[in-house]
């Protein structure tokens, strides 16, 4: 009877750190399982289940339009839709971690240009901003890293994510506490913005000789010009700005991130609005100042419609200290909407959802319909 009990209670610990990681939700029940989903931060009205789903019969969607609002938006107005993962399924800290999902998106983007747009995020203990997040601003898709307070991308569906990569390495040798520098950033967004979705308006506000140092090669003294007018020391930041423009607070991503980003020849994130995209992670946080928990590097591995995108190694999160006295658990994955506020309606559309500890365990995802 000992050792039935002993096999028995081993069995039971085995289950339980495997549960710790395992998830998985198809929504063909058209219903939203409690024991797997948390849904304090979206109300009944935003929750749908289009037919049909990317395999079965349904999908699960969060939709925000005008009126809406969220819960737990700090100072700011915001629009918020999210489920999380329940508790139950959050890993151990630092322990590696699979998830596949597809994904898609409706509705409208706003006109006036990038607002800070999640449509997924990862969240581990100590952090503010995720650690890993789908984005979505200006209507394009982008998936971020954060070392503390600083942000980059890793990946994105611009038209030339090599350029968007470019712009990102030149903000990352400005000095964030340079507020010239930061406004400089800002502004030359605003310009970009405006020439983008405003360019009749751009024509008649912006004066000649600036629309003419917008336009002008590097190295060209009208550029050079604007680039010393607006703080910032490499006048090249203006010819490759406008593959980074659609990325909301771009002050985020001023400064260095120990992050390093190994993309692969075709790195190219796929468009989600209107199709379905289907996502694998490999999640291992890590930091190697870290107090506590995971003291190591942290590595991010991203696959979209079964090509492999990016490998990203670094210090991911936030820094774990020994007085913060944080639970070592997660990182939890919410899906949803959480952007601030504009009036278009938008709705995200995930199916197909799996998390286990190795991909193996993954669920297998049906052919491209």
């Amino acid at each position: 009877m000992i050792k039935i009990s002993i096999v028995a209670v081993s069995l039971t610990v085995l289950a339980g750190t495997a549960m710790g990681q395992t998830l998985g939700d198809t929504f063909d029940e058209k219903a939203i399982d409690n024991e797997k989903w948390t849904t304090q931060q979206i109300s009944t009205g935003q929750v749908s289940f289009p037919e049909p789903g990317r395999c079965g019969p349904a999908a699960i969607a969060a939709s925000v339009k005008q009126g809406d609002s969220g819960t737990a938006c700090g100072d700011e107005d915001c629009q918020r839709a999210e489920f999380r993962t329940i508790k139950t399924s959050w890993p151990n800290f630092g322990d590696e971690v699979w998830y596949s999902f597809s994904f898609r998106v409706e509705g409208q983007v706003a006109p006036t240009g990038s607002h800070r747009l999640v449509i997924g995020q990862w969240k581990g203990p100590g952090d503010d901003s995720p650690m890993l997040a789908q984005r979505f601003d200006d209507g394009v898709f982008y998936i971020t890293v954060q070392d503390n307070d600083t942000r980059r991308v890793v990946a994105s569906a611009a038209e030339n994510p090599g350029e968007t990569l470019a712009a990102q390495e030149i903000l990352s040798q400005l000095n964030r506490d340079d507020q010239q520098a930061v406004q400089g950033v800002q502004s030359l967004q605003s310009l970009e913005t405006m020439l983008k979705r405003q360019p009749d308006f751009a024509k008649q506000f912006l004066s000649p000789a600036l629309q003419k140092a917008l336009q002008s090669p590097d190295g060209e003294p009208e550029r050079k010009r604007l680039a010393e007018t607006l703080g910032l020391t490499d006048s090249s930041l203006l010819s490759r700005f406008s593959e980074f423009a659609f990325v909301a607070e771009p002050e985020k991503y001023i400064g260095p991130a120990a992050i390093e980003i190994i993309s692969e020849a075709q790195n190219r994130l796929p468009d989600p609005t209107g199709k379905w995209v289907d996502m694998i992670y490999r999640v291992q946080p890590g930091r190697i100042d870290n107090e506590i928990g995971p003291r190591r590097k942290g590595e991010i591995v991203i696959w979209a419609n079964g090509k492999k995108i990016v490998t990203v190694r670094g210090n991911i999160g936030a820094t774990l200290k020994k007085e913060s006295k944080l639970e070592l658990s997660g990182p939890y994955f919410k899906f949803g909407i959480y952007r601030k506020r504009v009036t278009e309606d938008l709705s995200l559309h995930l199916d197909e959802f799996s998390q286990a500890p190795k991909r193996y365990e993954l669920s297998k995802l049906c052919s491209a319909k």
